[in-house]
């Protein structure tokens, strides 16, 4: 059962080369020990340990990989290792700070052990400098203490913005799911539906589905009442005569227009994006779901057009964009309009 949920949570562990798996999982294994033996890393199988610890510390390293089996793909040596050892420096030089010697030989938990993994640069950074800048407590804060080791958790949309989801499904690319994920992540997405099986491939989220909540549903017709109950309209993403175009401006009065008003006006709280397959665009059961669709203007189309066009030519151009560039232009336009708050940044990347 064990295996099971590792392999459901993360079904690309079946393509792990074998070193890389077993060095992560003694990664984990190692830097969990420490935090039960309190002090330093020790042969957690060595006769010297009680029977009743070690079989607590493998229930416990169980639970943390059937939980978390996405960090086991994250490098040991460049990334999990390196980071561990400035945490640990970090709390020592803590602990020194405070005079607290069980402080010091206080060890790693597993939230500590996920932001190590998945936390972008600049955020394991900030997260490192409330450890080492924390100021000291008194015995009666313990728990305000302990919550400073917490990293920051994701900021989503105050209550008084639309919310925004996206929903998964009848995809074929792992890089376009992997991507279209990051977008979702980056415009401040509520969740992600997956709809169908649960097992499928992700390839260039960059650590995205780490940050943003993901929720499984077998049906459409089951995604359609899950948002029926939040007042989220689902809008379907493709080319057709009834469609909506994302944004319109208009140049003379230098006013953009956004298809979302209708969110105003009918007491919805949101809205929800559904992108059709690569080949074959949107189905009928997920038009079926939909409350209205809205498209991309193109200046240019491909050869998918009128044959007068493209009359003794070969194919040219593309008649439609690629779903994960065009996930990111929707879900753009939808912040924006939203009211969304920009992230702050420093050089050439945003920060949390």
């Amino acid at each position: 059962e064990q295996l099971r949920r590792i392999v459901v949570g993360y079904p690309l562990v079946l393509k792990m080369k074998e070193a890389n798996l077993m060095s992560a999982v003694e990664f984990f294994a190692n830097a969990l020990w420490y935090d039960v033996d309190g002090g330093d890393d020790v042969d957690c199988s060595h006769t010297s340990i009680s029977y009743d610890l070690q079989e607590d510390y493998k229930k416990r390293l169980a639970a943390f990989l059937c939980e978390s089996p996405q960090l086991l793909e994250y490098n040991v040596e460049k990334r999990l290792k390196p980071r561990l050892e400035r945490l640990r420096i970090a709390k020592e030089k803590e602990a020194k700070e405070v005079g607290s010697a069980a402080a010091e030989a206080e060890g790693v938990d597993e939230e500590m052990l996920r932001s190590i993994a998945t936390l972008t640069e600049s955020r394991f950074e900030t997260w490192l400098l409330q450890i080492i800048n924390g100021t000291p407590k008194s015995d009666g804060d313990n728990n305000e203490a302990a919550t400073q080791l917490v990293p920051p958790q994701p900021q989503r949309q105050p209550n008084n913005n639309p919310s925004a989801y996206v929903i998964l499904s009848n995809l074929q690319s792992g890089g376009n799911i992997g991507n279209i994920v990051r977008s979702a992540s980056i415009f401040e997405c509520e969740e992600c539906i997956v709809v169908g099986q649960k097992r499928y491939r992700m390839t260039g989220d960059h650590g995205s589905r780490l940050d943003l909540p993901q929720r499984h549903m077998w049906s459409h017709a089951d995604v359609r009442e899950y948002l029926d109950e939040k007042r989220v309209r689902i809008y379907g993403i493709e080319i057709m005569e009834n469609a909506s175009p994302i944004m319109q401006y208009d140049r003379e009065t230098g006013v953009v227009k956004f298809p979302f008003e209708a969110e105003c006006e009918g007491g919805w709280s949101g809205s929800a994006f559904i992108f059709g397959n690569e080949g074959q665009g949107l189905s009928t059961k997920q038009r079926e779901i939909c409350d209205e669709f809205l498209f991309i203007p193109q200046n240019r189309g491909g050869s998918g057009g009128s044959e007068d066009n493209f009359a003794g030519r070969d194919k040219v151009g593309s008649a439609s964009m690629n779903v994960a560039c065009a996930a990111a232009v929707v879900l753009q336009a939808y912040s924006m309009w939203a009211g969304y708050s920009e992230a702050r940044f420093e050089g050439e990347k945003f920060l949390s």
